[in-house]
Parts: structure tokens; C-alpha cells; sequence
């Protein structure tokens, strides 16, 4: 099959590609879907845009799945946490945090990996950071309390985008003296 040799092709968009395609020619049947997913978490991929999307091959299986979250597709997703490129990084932390049922102690690598790239000096980083915590704080705010110091160090941010963010996470997670103390 030409697009199971492209998926192991050395050419990053080649094999993002491949992946794509394999992934739609099998999409509804859950089996080979899955047997895919083993194939590439095992062997690894040389495209951090292919691990973005078997990140979200695995987070859509995991949202079908019974069997919650003590399964081997949610090891996958939270070892992607470690992975040198910060696309595949953030795109495991959001796929922990979109999942349902999460625990806080589920969301804390995430948490904390996003608490990383509030600090980053890359705007981008600190806005997908921040809007992502924003997102947690909504139904987890304990989760997101161990970040409130650097969520306060980004309301003097010069992008205004992100110090909003940054105050409306603030009000969702803080206590009564800190949000005082952040209105003044």
C-alpha cells in the first residue's frame, strides 16, 4: 500500500499526509483505527505535525472509549507532553484538557506544561498557554491555581490579548483578597 510506505517516508509533510489519509480510509472501523494508532506509537514518527494528529486520533478514540482514561492512548497523549517540538506538546495538553471526566491530578501535567509556556518569550506560546488555561479554569479552577503567579506577571504583558485573558483566568481561579488586590 503507497500510503502505508509514505507514512514512513522521511519527508515531514509526507508523512503527516500519509497519516491523514490512512486515518480517513479507516475511520469507521474503530479496530483499524486502533491497530494504526499501535503501529505508529510504537515505532515513532519523524513529523511532529503526524504526532499532532495521532494525538488527535487518540484523544477522539479515548472520547468513544469506555474505558476512561487508565488506557495505553492516554499514556501516549501524556508522554507527548515530553516531545521536543512545542506544537506536539501543547496539542497533548490540550487534548488532556478537552477530555471528559478528567481529574485534577489527570490535568496536572498539562497544567503544568502550560504554566511553562506562560513564561515563554514567544507571544504565541503565552496566548495558546493562557487561553487553555482560561478553558480549564472554567470547570477545574484548583487545577489552575498552582499558575496564578505567572498568570499575574502576564497582565503587564504588551500584547492585550493576552493580559485580558490573563485577568479573566485571575477572576475565575483567584481568592477574594488576590482578585481585590489585582482590581487595584
Amino acid at each position: 500500500n503507497e500510503a502505508q510506505e509514505a507514512a514512513s517516508s522521511d519527508n515531514v509533510m509526507v508523512q503527516y499526509h500519509a497519516l491523514g489519509l490512512l486515518y480517513h480510509l479507516r475511520k469507521n472501523d474503530r479496530l483499524a483505527v486502533s491497530k494504526m494508532l499501535n503501529k505508529f506509537t510504537r515505532s515513532g514518527l519523524k513529523s511532529q505535525f503526524a504526532y499532532c494528529m495521532l494525538i488527535r486520533i487518540a484523544s477522539r478514540l479515548l472520547k468513544d472509549s469506555e474505558e476512561g482514561h487508565d488506557n495505553p492512548l492516554f499514556d501516549f497523549i501524556e508522554s507527548c507532553l515530553r516531545n521536543k517540538h512545542e506544537m506536539v506538546i501543547y496539542e497533548a495538553a490540550s487534548a488532556i484538557i478537552h477530555l471528559s471526566n478528567c481529574t485534577a491530578r489527570e490535568l496536572a501535567p498539562a497544567v503544568s506544561v502550560l504554566q511553562l509556556f506562560c513564561s515563554s518569550p514567544k507571544p504565541v506560546l503565552r496566548y495558546a498557554a493562557v487561553r487553555t488555561l482560561n478553558k480549564v479554569a472554567m470547570k477545574h479552577p484548583s487545577a489552575v491555581t498552582a499558575c496564578n503567579l505567572d498568570l499575574e506577571n502576564l497582565i503587564t504583558d504588551s500584547n492585550r490579548s493576552i493580559a485580558t485573558l490573563a485577568i479573566t483566568t485571575l477572576l475565575k481561579t483567584g481568592s477574594e483578597s488576590s482578585v481585590d488586590r489585582l482590581m487595584k
